[in-house]
């Protein structure tokens, strides 16, 4: 009972201590002067939808992800098909022999926000069980990339440059323990300070036995799912930006009229190929919402993050304003304080 006690006061130290854990409205209200500073200039709050004109709202909201999907070409992107609310586990399963598909799949809301309801699909029980669960709301199915590395990388174009430049780029891996021959998978996660408010979520869909006892030194990969949100850790990997990479990036964002900046999730096999732009899927793009998710490696400081953010928002402000003269409009401040209502749970959300 001590231990427990004791457990759970390293814990909430280890939360507090560590910025990456803090609500959002934590991280970002020193930035929110910002904001307001380069609304000022803009002369408007919603000078974002001219970041990305091809995105509703530049994509700062809850942005509809299969319409985004099918702003890059097939050869780049992860195939995804719209799921709407009132669809039956059996069309789903449908849609997937028909356009040869095989479990696993993913499921995802299709206006969700930081891994909301992002769910790793095995087979047809854990289909029907999300569905009962989803809610009333329309879905993207995607195929599971299995490529071993997940990134997201964070580009940037200004409308009067033929090209543009990567800001960033974020490693992201999933929840991963290390046996130790002795604590069960469920006893790893329960007394990881990482981990601990996974436990015992994880292991909701069975494909880990809770009790399995890990060999010394032998490694799981629990989930997958490349979300800060559910449990991945981010590692800043900027030094991995090359001339090659960014001319990959390039050619994908102007085939994109009227895309900008914003981040790219990316699943690959080897840097090497990545950079060849070989064997890789983006498997999301998101829009003017974007953060630089590099800031959230460990090993940064919170004044890091702000720094990094800031220097985001300015690119916003001077890419809006170059579209502007282009014609392109802002969003209203009806439609900005409607945004802010979409966002609201997500202000009061942590991070983990």
């Amino acid at each position: 009972m001590k231990g427990e006690v004791l457990f759970k006061l390293r814990y909430k130290w280890h939360r507090f201590t560590r910025w990456e854990f803090w609500p959002m409205w934590a991280v970002y209200f020193p930035c929110i002067f910002y904001y307001f500073w380069i609304s000022l200039k803009s002369r408007s709050f919603g000078f974002f939808k001219a970041v990305n004109p091809a995105i509703v709202h530049g994509g700062m909201t809850l942005e509809d992800k299969n319409f985004v999907n099918h702003l890059l070409p097939q050869n780049y992107r992860a195939r995804s098909f719209l799921v709407k609310s009132e669809t039956k586990p059996q069309e789903i399963e449908n849609i997937i022999r028909e356009n040869k598909l095989e479990y696993p799949v993913i499921l995802k809301p299709n206006n969700g926000c930081r891994g909301r309801n992002v769910e790793l699909i095995r087979n047809r029980e854990t289909l029907k069980k999300y569905l009962e669960n989803s809610g009333n709301e329309d879905l993207l199915l995607e195929e599971y990339v299995n490529y071993p590395n997940e990134i997201g990388v964070f580009y940037v174009r200004f409308p009067n440059q033929r090209k543009g430049f990567i800001s960033g780029i974020v490693e992201k891996k999933g929840i991963t323990v290390t046996g130790n021959g002795r604590q069960t998978l469920g006893e790893l996660i329960q007394y990881n300070l990482r981990y601990h408010s996974f436990y015992p979520k994880v292991f909701h869909d069975g494909e880990y036995n809770i009790n399995c006892i890990p060999g010394e030194n032998e490694q799981i990969l629990i989930s997958s799912i490349g979300n800060h949100a559910r449990g991945a850790t981010f590692y800043d990997v900027s030094d991995k930006i090359s001339a090659k990479l960014t001319d990959v990036f390039n050619e994908i964002c102007f085939s994109v009229n009227g895309f900008y900046y914003g981040r790219f999730d990316v699943k690959f096999n080897s840097w090497e190929e990545l950079e060849n732009g070989e064997n890789f899927r983006i498997i999301e793009l998101n829009g003017a919402a974007s953060e630089p998710t590099f800031i959230y490696d460990p090993a940064h400081s919170y004044f890091f993050a702000v720094k990094e953010i800031t220097k985001h928002w300015n690119f916003m402000y001077t890419i809006a304003k170059l579209n502007k003269k282009k014609g392109h409009h802002f969003t209203s401040n009806e439609e900005c304080w409607k945004i802010l209502k979409e966002f609201n749970p997500f202000l009061t959300s942590t991070r983990v």
